[in-house]
């Protein structure tokens, strides 16, 4: 039997952090007793709307001073690094100390920044007896080719470590499971955002495809989909007449992007909301929209991501626009079950032309409500994934 004993959570974010990987942890975590849960974050960063879980030790991530000029970056380099290793040992002790003061049952980690992985690394050597699982929700491969960054031979050893030495091993897709077994020869697992499966999906109702709703960030893994939608978008609404709008309801948009976006006057922006108002818009819109970037150099991000509005679309129970590449894990899950919005396409003529069939009719609305019921209770009910954590963790730990 699994239990819910003491555990340590440390990576880049906090537990409600609002991004994808703090909601994901919010959700998977949300029945653990905070009288034994315990943090290791970055000091800067603070959960959504204050919501701490447990006990947090966290620690300091070493950045360029805001005097020292972006332009001259480079040279701060080296004197970047040696904090960055101070910055590690400190890690080290503080969470050694955790550990031991707090008699740490098991430790989930999710490092994402390198000198972070190389400290869980130098403490699953040190803590021999505590269960160590391993939790990836941005690949590491992709996340270094998209930034550019060197994956060096130190990190990619750090990374086979932790991989080969953990006592359980997640990744956030299916796609992502198969490919890092192929890779580390070991066992993985899928963990991702669930959602309550025993609340029915809404009524279905008739399709209209007045306004279209993105939630979210602006960014660089979903942008060059985005900017082909409004094109698209933009020649359906000319040859058509037909008056449809598509908000993006988030954090401002970077100037590059809003720049971008600025000919197309039918897209809408509107600032964050928490999650229960945005429940609320999600249910009003005639048409929700999930985009991933098609670039190659963010392939990796895209096929093997699994976005934690994918979960929260569904169970809307509004119609989703998967417009991500054929690829994808999102694209697989949803030609499985047989949802039949996806665009896999940057062809401005070609999203157009999709507009031209969905308007025309066709869509079955209360076939796309079930199989979108069935597709979350298959994959997404919460309380299966977070009794998979749970044992992960727990079950054979001492």
């Amino acid at each position: 039997m699994s239990r819910e004993g003491r555990l340590l959570v440390i990576g880049d974010y906090p537990i409600n952090y609002a991004n994808g990987i703090g909601e994901t942890l919010s959700n998977l975590l949300a029945d653990h007793p905070d009288a034994t849960l315990f943090q290791s974050h970055p000091d800067h960063l603070r959960p959504l709307d204050g919501q701490a879980r447990g006990r947090a030790v966290t620690f300091t991530v070493p950045r360029r001073p805001e005097a020292w000029p972006g332009w001259a970056s480079r040279w701060y380099q080296p004197i970047l690094k040696l904090r960055q290793s101070a910055a590690e040992d400190e890690l080290f002790s503080t969470a050694s100390a955790l550990i031991e003061r707090e008699r740490i049952e098991a430790v989930l980690s999710y490092p994402v920044t390198p000198w972070v992985l190389f400290a869980v690394v130098r403490l699953r050597r040190a803590f021999p007896k505590v269960r160590f699982v391993f939790y990836v929700m941005d690949d590491w491969e992709g996340h270094h080719t998209c930034f550019g960054l060197p994956f060096t031979a130190k990190r990619r050893a750090a990374l086979s470590e932790i991989v080969e030495t953990s006592d359980a091993r997640f990744a956030c897709s299916h796609l992502m499971e198969q490919d890092y077994e192929q890779r580390f020869h070991n066992q993985w697992d899928v963990l991702h955002k669930g959602v309550d499966a025993g609340v029915p999906l809404p009524a279905a109702t008739p399709l209209r495809i007045d306004n279209i709703l993105y939630t979210g960030a602006m960014n660089m893994f979903r942008f060059d989909a985005v900017l082909a939608f409004a094109e698209g978008l933009h020649r359906y609404r000319a040859r058509s007449g037909h008056d449809v709008t598509l908000t993006l309801l988030g954090p401002e948009p970077d100037r590059e992007y809003a720049t971008a976006l600025a000919p197309y006057p039918f897209i809408k922006t509107e600032p964050w909301v928490d999650n229960e108002a945005c429940q609320r818009r999600m249910a009003k819109a005639d048409l929700l929209y999930l985009p991933l970037s098609f670039e190659r150099r963010l392939d990796r991000i895209a096929n093997l991501a699994m976005p934690t509005k994918f979960s929260e679309y569904l169970a809307s129970g509004r119609p989703t626009i998967f417009h991500v590449p054929r690829e994808s894990e999102v694209h697989a899950l949803a030609a499985q079950q047989g949802l039949p919005l996806t665009l896999t396409t940057v062809d401005a003529d070609a999203i157009a032309a999709f507009f031209d069939t969905l308007r025309s009719g066709g869509f079955d609305a209360a076939a796309y409500r079930n199989k979108a019921a069935a597709l979350l209770a298959a994959e997404f009910d919460q309380l299966a994934l977070r009794r998979r954590l749970r044992e992960a963790c727990f079950t054979c730990a001492s």
